[in-house]
């Protein structure tokens, strides 16, 4: 079918088309904080069999996992096997049987904040006891518990920005079974997998705290969605944020006056933004960029 544009139409889809090429070429999107995973380090508390199977396991892997997950961060890799395959990816760059095309040696992106996870403890393993009265028939149950030490490093800086504590635990349902055998390796994976979990909840925490981005009635609208760990019915302090605390000495910025203004509960969680309702304080009061965050242990 035939269709007759006058000049000016046809100028303004030129125009809007010309206008939408040039917005979306334009546009980039804000860079994510770099983090990196140092490599892990072991208490000395911990015994040659649990430093071997930490030594082993995917902790570290399920810790860089978990935080990219969170979308918050953009995670480069220290890994020492990895690092050696981008760099024998270079050489291969560089050889002259490619198109050059990756990074160039010492292009690499730094990380802006590094983490540093110490275990200090750690158990995995089977409890057993026989079955009374019974032959070759064996009650049993697995367990794996791990404690962290996480502080993260400001790398232009070399100080510490925070530091926070990580528990996390698995365990099986007693069952009978003709022999003892080894523990489950499900189970260890689970304990990882939580630990980690926490540790970039907890991480995000720190570098972009739970913020309120919109208040309506006793509802509050914050920057936290399906991949910020918080579930229906969780309970958050809330705070109105203050003047910076800059030392006189040093000038450094210690952070900001919060005063406690009331609490909040989580209602709804959406992909990329959670619904809290206030639960105690005045509503009204209520503002973005009030600072929310986890009650503290025994208060």
């Amino acid at each position: 079918m035939f269709m007759n544009f006058s000049p000016i139409k046809a100028a303004l889809i030129v125009s809007a088309g010309l206008a939408a090429s040039l917005a979306s070429s334009t546009y980039a999107a804000p860079a994510k904080w770099r983090v990196a995973v140092a490599e892990l380090q072991l208490s000395d508390a911990l015994s040659a069999s649990a430093a071997k199977t930490v030594k082993q396991s995917s902790l570290r892997t399920d810790i860089e996992d978990a935080i990219r997950n969170g979308r918050k961060f953009e995670v480069v890799t220290r890994n020492a096997a990895k690092m050696q395959a981008i760099r024998d990816e270079q050489k291969f760059a560089q050889s002259g049987l490619a198109a050059n095309d990756a990074a160039a040696t010492g292009q690499l992106s730094n990380a802006q904040s590094l983490v540093v996870v110490e275990v200090q403890n750690f158990s995995f393993g089977r409890a057993s006891s026989k079955v009374p009265n019974i032959e070759h028939k064996y009650r049993i149950s697995d367990y794996a518990s791990i404690e962290l030490n996480v502080q993260i490093l400001d790398t232009s800086k070399g100080t510490m920005t925070g530091s926070f504590n990580v528990e996390a635990k698995a365990s099986s349902g007693t069952r009978v079974a003709n022999s003892v055998g080894a523990p489950s390796r499900d189970i260890l994976d689970k304990a990882l997998d939580r630990a980690a979990a926490d540790l970039a909840n907890q991480l995000s925490d720190t570098i972009f705290p739970i913020t309120v981005i919109q208040a309506k009635g006793k509802q509050l609208f914050v920057n936290r969605g399906k991949d910020g760990g918080l579930k229906t019915g969780d309970q958050f302090v809330i705070f109105r944020p203050g003047e910076a605390l800059i030392d006189p000495t040093t000038g450094e910025n210690l952070g900001s006056a919060e005063e406690e203004v009331g609490t909040a509960k989580v209602v709804r969680v959406n992909p990329k933004f959670t619904v809290m309702e206030v639960t105690k304080g005045d509503a009204a009061l209520m503002e973005p960029g009030f600072i929310l965050r986890r009650p503290v242990s025994g208060k």
